[in-house]
């Protein structure tokens, strides 16, 4: 049975509380209290919890320390409802590999059962686990448990391959060309919306989500302006908000982006009147035969992958590919990083560290072709 005890400390004499358990391991600690009375206020609320399994100590487990610290950090912290799965799903891992005292988990011991998960996850999904526990781990800190940091030095090693960089992208103007033409050329409204879609993500390099989201009134003809300050979430399709500050932006595109838009609209607006139906949302890439108005990832992945393996165009990318395509245009075509960053939503910074793949790829074709001046 765990004990309390309250002791004066220091030259001013000030109290704190340790709370034990029943080998005499220290579990609770919090000192710097003027009186034992408000060492007592503070002190024994914590000391009854701990008595009835509720509240943060050493002894808890790793589960039960991870769903603490989400219910408590996470889980109202307005993070859509995606990012919240993502957080249970390492919850998930823990509860299979990780259950343990939080007291009884050794570095060592973290690795290896690491190890066993990264049999079945990427190294992506080890490493924002592993960012969750340490958190779970560092409220435990601040709260004076004694806690050590079993992360620390830790190392991602997965059986899971990860898509390489080079993988994600277009890697050819001509390719690029082709596709656009395509999908142009297959552009039909009563049959489908998706081609229009997946046009304007190789044209503006938009988040997925930010193209789904956008809506006629943010479609600026005349100075050819796409402005997004929302987004889609990719698996319950509702609109959410932007995901940094940054996202929220003015898009340029070209003249034949625009005629595609054009095109689209006119299209969409002939058909539903046809059909005796509103656009409610006002979503340019609304269509009838959609549940939620608007097209998934999954279905706009499908044919995008049928286009290009009927091309014979390798890598066969993803939605998200496009904008990794787009970047990759830009960036060759010798446009400013700090305008491209604008244009795609991030930092200077983050564009330089998601996209250090193309940056170097671009820095050796110059050397090569200040060998040949």
């Amino acid at each position: 049975m765990a004990t309390i005890r309250y002791r004066q400390r220091g030259v001013k004499k000030l109290w704190h509380f340790e709370i034990r358990d029943e080998t005499g391991k220290s579990i609770a600690y919090r000192g710097g209290f003027k009186t034992k009375r408000a060492a007592q206020l503070v002190g024994s609320p914590i000391f009854q919890e701990i008595q009835k399994g509720t509240t943060l100590n050493s002894n808890m487990s790793l589960p039960q320390l991870y769903r603490q610290w989400y219910d408590l950090k996470v889980k109202n912290s307005g993070r859509s409802k995606a990012t919240l799965q993502k957080y249970l799903q390492y919850e998930q891992k823990i509860v299979e590999y990780l259950d343990y005292p939080v007291s009884g988990i050794s570095p060592t011991l973290y690795q290896k059962q690491l190890n066993i998960i990264g049999k079945n996850v990427n190294r992506s999904f080890l490493s924002l686990m592993t960012n969750a526990v340490r958190k779970a781990i560092q409220m435990a800190k601040a709260d004076k448990i004694f806690v050590e940091d079993f992360t620390v030095g830790v190392e991602y090693f997965s059986s899971r391959e990860e898509k390489a960089s080079s993988e994600k992208y277009l890697h050819k103007f001509s390719d690029i060309e082709l596709v656009l033409e395509t999908l142009k050329s297959e552009m039909d409204y009563k049959r489908s919306v998706i081609r229009y879609y997946l046009y304007l993500l190789f044209t503006t390099g938009m988040r997925p989500g930010e193209l789904l989201a956008l809506t006629w009134d943010h479609v600026n003809f005349e100075e050819q302006l796409l402005y997004t300050d929302k987004r889609v979430n990719s698996s319950t399709l509702e609109v959410v908000a932007p995901k940094t500050t940054n996202s929220i932006r003015y898009v340029p595109i070209n003249s034949d982006s625009i005629l595609v838009l054009k095109e689209l609209k006119n299209e969409q607006e002939l058909t539903n009147n046809q059909l005796g139906i509103k656009n409610v949302h006002n979503y340019v890439f609304q269509h009838y035969g959609l549940k939620k108005e608007i097209p998934t990832n999954a279905s706009c992945n499908k044919i995008l992958k049928k286009v290009l393996n009927r091309l014979n165009i390798k890598p066969v990318i993803t939605v998200y590919g496009a904008r990794h395509t787009r970047a990759t245009y830009l960036i060759n075509k010798g446009i400013p990083l700090d305008v491209i960053a604008k244009v795609l939503g991030h930092t200077v910074e983050e564009l330089t560290r998601t996209y250090r793949h193309l940056l170097s790829e671009t820095r050796e074709q110059g050397y090569e072709q200040i060998k040949k001046l």
